[in-house]
């Protein structure tokens, strides 16, 4: 009785065990995979065509000021002390750095320096990184569900927008904590944030990618 049991069921439970272990499998590398991803901004460097002293600039102009597209932030004395070149900004944003503080001492400059960076108001992407081993193959048109931390439970839908051809240190704050060591993963881009989502610059999210659900990426505006 104990081999004929023996010889019924352990095929069957063989089976079930086998199955199991593909199912598993098959989740983990084709079933949605979560990453994290950092909102990403844009920062325009502003600095001197020629070399010069910086003007004293308006007490408007310090760190954390807004700024307009345009605006005449400070000025550079040159070769010709009666016509200064006038810098302004070149997008609407914040002042994020001074490099060089104008009417310091250390205000003499040369051409091409960085003086300031403005920084855009709000985060244009998400960049995330695919760890090693490779689970899967990212594509542009996967969708994509994003979750911010703490501030709101809504989640979003968007999809990868570009997929990098090659691996990249993944930045620090996307790694474990503690972690110092270098590790390289395959950067992955979403560019059309839904206009709802209002994330700081430098802001961590949860990203899900769904590898079975893909679509063909919008077509870019001419």
């Amino acid at each position: 009785m104990l081999r004929e049991l023996n010889y019924t069921y352990t095929p069957i439970v063989a089976f079930v065990i086998i199955a199991i272990i593909a199912l598993a499998l098959w989740n983990k590398r084709l079933g949605p995979t979560t990453l994290l991803g950092e909102a990403e901004t844009i920062d325009a460097v502003v600095s001197s065509p020629q070399p010069g002293v910086l003007a004293e600039a308006s007490k408007d102009i310090r760190i954390f000021s807004k700024v307009a597209s345009g605006q005449i932030i400070t000025r550079v004395v040159g070769a010709d002390p009666k016509n200064p070149i006038a810098l302004t900004a070149p997008i609407e944003g914040v002042i994020t750095k001074i490099h060089r503080f104008p009417g310091d001492t250390n205000a003499v400059v040369a051409a091409g320096e960085p003086i300031m960076t403005v920084t855009a108001p709000r985060p244009d992407r998400i960049i995330a990184f695919l760890r090693q081993p490779l689970t899967f193959d990212p594509k542009p048109g996967m969708k994509v569900v994003i979750r911010p931390r703490a501030r709101s439970r809504k989640t979003f839908d968007a999809m990868i927008d570009k997929v990098s051809p090659q691996l990249a240190p993944i930045r620090g704050a996307l790694l474990p904590p503690g972690q110092t060591r270098i590790e390289l993963g395959l950067p992955i881009i979403i560019e059309k944030i839904p206009a709802e989502l209002a994330l700081y610059a430098g802001e961590i999210v949860d990203l899900t990618i769904y590898p079975d659900d893909i679509s063909a990426p919008t077509p870019a505006a001419k």
